[in-house]
């Protein structure tokens, strides 16, 4: 299954282009600016103001779930989202991780990986996103929180 990942920095149509020239069966997205795509994404977890996460597919895509940071960031306006779905059998999560703005909390960023964890079913799943791991602290945290959960580090930068 041809999978692809990216944050769009709240950039207009941007999945929907990315969609056209990658031909994915799977799209799992941050940021996305839902209202200026032209390509559908069934499962998303966005702000009144349109942001936050997605997930699509050229597949069936079922079991839909949402989930929030249970910390709020910048003086308690906004919770980031996360997108839980399941295409062919597997459940996606499309992850934007808390940013802990401006302490950069790496104990908030694993509560919101452990609530995400909370709501998944056994069997195979795709944990994938935008995790805000700013430090070498961040990412070791993130990686044991999953680890322990049955997930392999595969990519990060």
């Amino acid at each position: 299954m041809k999978v692809l990942i990216q944050n769009l920095q709240k950039r207009e149509c941007l999945a929907s282009q990315l969609s056209k020239i990658y031909h994915p069966d799977v799209m799992l997205v941050q940021e996305i600016n839902l209202s200026s795509e032209t390509s559908p994404f069934p499962a998303n977890n966005v702000s009144s103001m349109g942001y936050g996460t997605a997930i699509g597919s050229r597949f069936d895509v079922s079991d839909v779930m949402t989930v929030q940071s249970p910390y709020a960031e910048f003086g308690g306006f906004i919770h980031k989202k996360t997108t839980v779905a399941t295409v062919k059998s597997v459940q996606f999560v499309s992850f934007h991780g808390y940013n802990g703005q401006p302490f950069k909390n790496k104990e908030k960023l694993v509560a919101h990986v452990e609530a995400v964890l909370e709501v998944l079913s056994p069997g195979p799943a795709l944990f994938a996103g935008d995790f805000n791991t700013w430090t070498e602290e961040h990412l070791t945290a993130v990686k044991e929180s999953l680890e322990k959960s049955g997930f392999d580090l595969a990519y990060s930068w």
